[in-house]
């Protein structure tokens, strides 16, 4: 694994969060939702409901989403702060800076920038100074 992607790892388990999220608020609508089976109102037919073991299945799956969900947002909140205090630690102001707001904080190249008061050019070389550096500390 690269140091890049090892800094990554927050990100995609913040993206895997908001995934496993969304799941969770479609199923709830499904469960809360009230129409006909072919999603267009019959005259005869004005809704229906879904029947019991139907609805206690998609509850099931909104409560296993539910445990997932805590579950990751458990391991999100320990890898960013392992990450968090390794960042902290490197020696180099602009390193920890960079890193932190590209890692931790999502922040794009662009944004990192300006807040940096850099060129984006200089950005990316930064980027890979602090790369190097992280990696010569951390074997990573």
């Amino acid at each position: 694994m690269t140091t890049k992607e090892y800094l990554q790892e927050v990100y995609y388990i913040d993206r895997h969060i908001k995934r496993l999220q969304r799941r969770r608020e479609d199923l709830r609508r499904d469960l809360y939702s009230i129409g006909s089976p072919s999603g267009k109102m019959d005259a005869d037919k004005v809704q229906t409901s879904m029947s019991g073991d139907t609805m206690l299945r998609l509850i099931a799956k909104v409560d296993d989403l539910e445990r997932d969900i805590v579950h990751e947002l458990e391991r999100l909140t320990d890898k960013k702060q392992r990450v968090t205090e390794e960042i902290e630690a490197l020696e180099d102001e602009r390193y920890r800076m960079l890193l932190f707001d590209r890692y931790i904080l999502f922040y794009s190249w662009e944004q990192v920038a300006v807040d940096m008061h850099y060129r984006i050019k200089w950005v990316y070389e930064l980027h890979g100074k602090a790369l190097q550096a992280f990696a010569d500390k951390y074997g990573i």
